[in-house]
């Protein structure tokens, strides 16, 4: 972490339809802080720049927090929907994606919890439902990564809760066989 500068929860998406070509899916808002906490002179420096630049940014006393926020909705919707194929609509909609993706969400707001995260919610999955519902329609990332024959970041988002679980004495078997799933995905083009 000594070569960590900030840390940044993003509010937008952003899609590559063609090589060269990139789609840009809404701005919301970059959210900037110290790794460490705290608003630090620093901090507000380097949000001048991206204001600057004519991006909507905030810094934040507590960007571990909103990191893990976003880290949750990306754990449950897109390691559901690329596991499935689906958008994040069909995510929610189809009772077995939802109940897999709910299970998503409850091992990596458990071992959040038990790293100290204080997240902004008690109960995960009205977070991830109240999240995927403003874009029924979206596919996410990993989605589009196996849809278009590439490798996924599974390994850093359903693949990491495992990870992080055994540290501090959970499990995650949810996330472990979506990260299989998707990873067997790969393996036929990879």
């Amino acid at each position: 972490s000594a070569n960590i500068l900030l840390g940044v929860a993003g509010g937008f998406g952003a899609s590559i339809p063609a090589p060269g070509h990139v789609h840009h899916n809404g701005m919301e808002l970059i959210r900037l802080g110290e790794m460490q906490g705290g608003v630090t002179a620093r901090l507000e420096s380097v949000a001048a720049v991206w204001k600057d630049a004519g991006f909507n940014v905030k810094t934040f006393e507590d960007i571990n927090q909103l990191i893990w926020e976003k880290f949750l909705c990306n754990v449950a919707m897109s390691g559901a929907a690329a596991a499935f194929g689906i958008t994040i609509g069909d995510v929610i909609e189809n009772p077995v994606t939802w109940k897999i993706a709910q299970h998503l969400a409850n091992e990596a707001y458990a071992v959040g919890k038990a790293k100290g995260v204080h997240f902004s919610f008690d109960d995960p999955v009205q977070y991830v439902k109240d999240f995927g519902s403003k874009m029924p329609k979206a596919k996410p990332s990993m989605l589009l990564d196996l849809q278009d024959q590439r490798v996924t970041e599974v390994d850093a988002i359903n693949g990491m809760v495992p990870v992080v679980a055994e540290q501090v004495g959970l499990s995650a078997p949810y996330n472990e066989a979506v990260t299989a799933m998707i990873e067997a995905k790969e393996s036929f083009f990879a």
